[in-house]
């Protein structure tokens, strides 16, 4: 096991059996189930995955895990393993995600997973984002997570489960897509959804197009709407996807000023 160079790729493999197991509990995998799993590390958790799932295609960065995995190869049939950055890798629909990746890519990872088919993604990640998400916190990760996903934290983990030990607590947590209509419940989610989807138009226009969608209304309308919020014009100008934390908040508290319209 690489305990020493590892740390480059963000490596800490998961030791502890009992969160091995409360993890493949977590997964609950059926005998007809087509798994993709990211990050196998040592092959620990793939080798379980395997004696459960249909079929099983594992991405890894590290090429230097060959020495793990190739063997599993060899023992499972139903296994794949793919040497690629899932971030550039295409993912076919599936009926579950399970990971333990790099928390220093979770940004671009979930970015990724709102445009991919499955039903269930159960991931190792740090518990600052976990709480983020289940605290519903206004930073851009927690708004994009809960705008396309159902969450439940399922567990935390202590850093002394890996080797090595990462330097923040850990959790397991499920993430189930929802639909745009299943947001129509919660305007300012329903509004933030849209907001990433339309992330390279300027807000302005976003907001726009978001309001017309959600209320069935006129160009006209929305924009008479957008009028009577007085939004500074700089932050209007701007695209979603480029603007800071501080004001993502600024812009969130105007779309609660908008819902206070609606409702």
């Amino acid at each position: 096991m690489f305990t020493n160079d590892s740390d480059h790729l963000d490596q800490h493999f998961l030791i502890d059996q009992q969160v091995i197991n409360d993890f493949i509990d977590f997964c609950n995998i059926k005998d007809t189930d087509t798994i993709i799993e990211v990050g196998p590390g040592n092959g620990i958790i793939t080798e379980r995955i395997c004696q459960k799932a249909k079929k099983v295609t594992s991405i890894e960065l590290d090429e230097r895990l060959h020495v793990y995995l190739d063997s599993l190869e060899l023992k499972y049939s139903n296994l794949d393993v793919i040497y690629q950055n899932v971030l550039n890798t295409y993912l076919p629909k599936c009926d579950k995600i399970i990971t333990s990746l790099p928390y220093s890519i979770i940004e671009p990872f979930i970015n990724k997973m709102i445009k991919c088919e499955f039903n269930e993604l159960i991931m190792i990640m740090g518990e600052t984002y976990i709480d983020d998400v289940m605290n519903k916190s206004n930073n851009k990760l927690a708004l994009l997570t809960n705008a396309y996903f159902k969450a439940e934290k399922l567990r935390e983990i202590d850093p002394s489960s890996f080797k090595p030990s990462p330097r923040t607590v850990s959790g397991i947590i499920k993430l189930i897509p929802k639909s745009l209509e299943e947001t129509k419940d919660d305007f300012k989610l329903f509004i933030i959804r849209e907001l990433f989807f339309y992330r390279d138009m300027k807000i302005k226009n976003a907001l726009k197009e978001s309001i017309i969608k959600y209320n069935n209304c006129t160009q006209k309308e929305a924009k008479e709407l957008l009028n009577e919020l007085i939004i500074e014009e700089e932050l209007l100008e701007n695209k979603f996807e480029t603007i800071s934390n501080s004001d993502t908040i600024k812009l969130i508290n105007y779309i609660e000023k908008l819902e206070r319209k609606f409702f």
